[in-house]
């Protein structure tokens, strides 16, 4: 009976023992990372990955002493008393549950269950059980992200924890993706039909994934960031693929391979759009920061920096020639800037007084496309500097624009925040197709 009793309180405690990975990482990458990761090092001291948290910075203090919580830098800083001193900085202390985990870990011998010490947190930390998508949605979805397969007769839409595939023809549910992201907020094809997505929870968890909707075992994925994944664009040659969001990163992978061909901070702040150059030279970004850039698509070079915008830009685009690049802001500007980031003459154009352009992108060579908040698109006269034609009028505000040319005809699919998608023959009134992108509507 003894010896049951002391196996029984073996097991017990084997069981409550702290989990790095699931347990301790999280709560780095919540709380600590942002200050202390690769580019911004606070007083050098990265605890991005396991191998370099164990690693001290300025104070030369061992941040981890197994064993021994209290003389462990790294406790001994969430625990001070002293504002001034106690980590996070400029934030509330962790909450008394975080501290006594870290307590535990530290005492228990500050065990790492990883298999790589050198891989980033996020790549440790073991992936949650996606919520299910409803069968039938209770409302519609806002549509935040639309992509048109390349044989054209196939749309991803953005769902809730879900990609949804529709039928262009009919507007018919074809099939449904889940295990995705809480929001999708960017969809692209590559060119072997599979779909890249990504997105997040903002403030808590950003993602980018490959998969394949004919085999939806089938997938891989790129990104697991701190904060949501806004943006991303793969290039017109099929072989890159950029994204960028709320932790100010862009990032490109190549295609073929999933692996990371660069990483940069170009922005100071939130990038809410992107766009890669016909050419595929190129990646334009729009930032929060109030500025738009240009980079060098091969090795993440900043090209150029345009400043002309007076508050948060939102969209961005690149000309059919690939040469100049327009960008949309907040407060209804668009601006059309060069190579070396300078605004052309007579550059900036409203399209539909002070609301935000949402998306941009071109007609034809010279038409500018514009969709706005208060749920019109519009083409522009670029040398008059005005509205040239309504193409579109939604009911509430248009988050995403596609242009389709095919022989002699230019389509544009617009996806609203009522949930509405609309196929839009330029020229003519009536849509050639219009549906609700929620199933059960």
């Amino acid at each position: 009976m003894f010896r049951a009793l002391i196996f029984l309180c073996l097991v017990s405690m084997a069981a409550a023992e702290v989990s790095f990975s699931k347990q301790i990482a999280p709560i780095l990458i919540d709380q600590c990372v942002e200050c202390h990761r690769a580019g911004k090092a606070k007083g050098s001291y990265r605890l991005d990955t396991a191998e370099l948290m164990l690693k001290a910075g300025d104070s030369e203090a061992a941040p981890v002493v197994a064993g021994k919580p209290e003389e462990s830098e790294l406790f001994r800083l969430i625990v001070a008393h002293d504002g001034d001193d106690r980590m996070p900085k400029k934030a509330d202390a962790l909450p008394e549950k975080q501290i006594e985990l870290i307590r535990e870990w530290i005492a228990s011998g500050a065990k790492l269950d990883v298999a790589d010490k050198k891989a980033a947190l996020t790549a440790i930390v073991p992936e949650e059980e996606k919520t299910q998508a409803p069968d039938k949605y209770p409302r519609p979805l806002p549509v935040t992200a639309l992509a048109l397969s390349p044989d054209g007769g196939t749309l991803a839409c953005s769902g809730y924890f879900e990609v949804t595939l529709w039928d262009v023809a009919t507007g018919k549910l074809k099939s449904r993706l889940g295990g995705m992201p809480e929001r999708v907020l960017a969809l692209a094809w590559t060119a072997d039909h599979k779909l890249a997505l990504a997105g997040g929870v903002p403030g808590r968890s950003g993602e980018v994934w490959i998969a394949n909707p004919s085999k939806p075992a089938e997938r891989k994925r790129l990104v697991n960031a701190r904060d949501c994944v806004l943006a991303m664009v793969a290039s017109p040659d099929g072989k890159l693929l950029a994204c960028g969001g709320a932790d100010n990163l862009v990032r490109c992978f190549e295609l073929t391979s999933g692996k990371m061909k660069w990483q940069i901070e170009p922005h100071a702040d939130w990038i809410m759009g992107m766009a890669f150059s016909p050419d595929s030279q190129h990646i334009a970004t729009a930032s929060r920061d109030r500025t738009a850039k240009r980079i060098d698509a091969t090795s993440g070079e900043i090209e150029a920096t345009f400043t002309g915008h007076d508050c948060a830009v939102l969209s961005v685009a690149f000309t059919v020639d690939s040469k100049e690049t327009i960008s949309g802001d907040v407060e209804g500007e668009i601006r059309r800037w060069d190579r070396n980031g300078d605004a052309r003459k007579d550059s900036t154009l409203r399209p539909n007084g002070r609301t935000e352009v949402l998306a941009v992108g071109f007609l034809d060579v010279e038409t500018p496309l514009a969709a706005t908040g208060n749920g019109s698109v519009v083409s522009m006269d670029a040398k008059a500097r005005k509205t040239k034609e309504k193409i579109v009028q939604h009911q509430d505000r248009v988050n995403v624009i596609l242009v389709r040319r095919q022989d002699q005809t230019t389509r544009v699919i617009t996806g609203c925040h009522d949930g509405v998608v609309r196929i839009t023959e330029v020229g003519k009134a009536e849509p050639v197709l219009q549906f609700v992108a929620s199933p059960g509507w």
